[in-house]
């Protein structure tokens, strides 16, 4: 396997901490890329790789694999939370670090060393990781905040309604229907999707930050999110008897870095968003390093057929 595949990654992540230690960027910058990358160029990626994918029934339990780590982990932060007796904006942004999958950071991952048919089961799997936000953590944050929000109900329609999941219900429906896409939205798509990976590693150099990385809570939500969603998501993939490339995935993928949702979400609820955006920085130094080293593991686990 090419491992120097990897390069551009790590390339385009320095990039975007350049262009903000230059002055050249900023954070509202690196949001305008990520609401663009959301609503523009992964749902292309996202019809591409799952329209061109072979879905079988088992498909249909990668969601459920997403949604199921999440779970486990937020109910460990919660245990901890409590076992510590810590103020709700700390226990509520804690525990939103810990059971949000960041899966945006995986796909560039998958993409460079696994191919564009583990992408689309990585886009499943965080179907699952989608709901967990839209449903469970969504409402962790308004259990833990003082702000007044909208239902989970609402919360949840307008994730279902987001262009990931419109992109998803059209490329499930094409690939079962063994629809033909015309050439014409394939040359329109194709450009727009391969954008997504340059802009999304560019946008998470440009947000990172050092400040407050090594304070307890934000390393101890780590510790709930990664390692522990790796030994989850190994007991799932087993559980499920998932086999190969799609087990390497649930595993790689329930080991993420700390979602960008918790940190929107601890706003949304008035949660301590200090400590969440250095949960999240911090897992994203320490996810460079570690989704390398699974994926590596997974290529050599899986032979030379890969």
């Amino acid at each position: 396997m090419p491992y120097q595949s990897l390069l551009p990654i790590f390339v385009f992540f320095l990039i975007g901490i350049l262009l903000r230690f230059f002055g050249l960027a900023n954070r509202e910058q690196a949001t305008f890329l990520y609401r663009f990358v959301f609503y523009v160029t992964l749902p292309a990626l996202v019809f591409e790789a799952i329209a061109d994918a072979e879905l079988t029934r088992r498909t249909i339990l990668l969601p459920v694999a997403g949604f199921v780590v999440n779970l486990v982990c937020v109910t460990a932060g919660i245990l901890y939370s409590r076992t510590k007796n810590l103020a709700d904006n700390q226990a509520g942004a804690l525990v939103l670090g810990a059971g949000i999958t960041n899966m945006l950071f995986v796909f560039p991952f998958v993409l460079a060393v696994l191919g564009r048919s583990a992408l689309a089961d990585a886009i499943m799997f965080d179907l699952g990781n989608a709901v967990f936000v839209g449903t469970i953590a969504y409402s962790v944050s308004l259990h833990f905040g003082k702000t007044k929000a909208a239902s989970v109900a609402s919360f949840l329609l307008k994730t279902l309604r987001s262009p990931i999941f419109v992109s998803v219900a059209a490329a499930i429906t094409v690939s079962t229907l063994h629809l033909s896409v015309p050439e014409n939205a394939i040359n329109i798509l194709s450009p727009l999707g391969a954008m997504t990976i340059p802009l999304v590693l560019i946008a998470v150099g440009i947000s990172f930050s050092t400040v407050g990385l090594l304070g307890p809570l934000p390393t101890v939500t780590l510790l709930l999110r990664m390692p522990l969603g790796l030994i989850v998501g190994a007991l799932v993939a087993w559980t499920f008897g998932f086999e190969g490339v799609t087990a390497a995935i649930i595993v790689v993928s329930a080991a993420a870095p700390i979602g960008f949702s918790s940190v929107t979400l601890a706003s949304i609820g008035g949660l301590d968003t200090e400590q969440a955006a250095s949960a999240l920085s911090l897992s994203i130094a320490i996810g460079m390093v570690s989704t390398t080293l699974l994926l590596i593991a997974a290529v050599r686990w899986l032979g030379p057929g890969v």
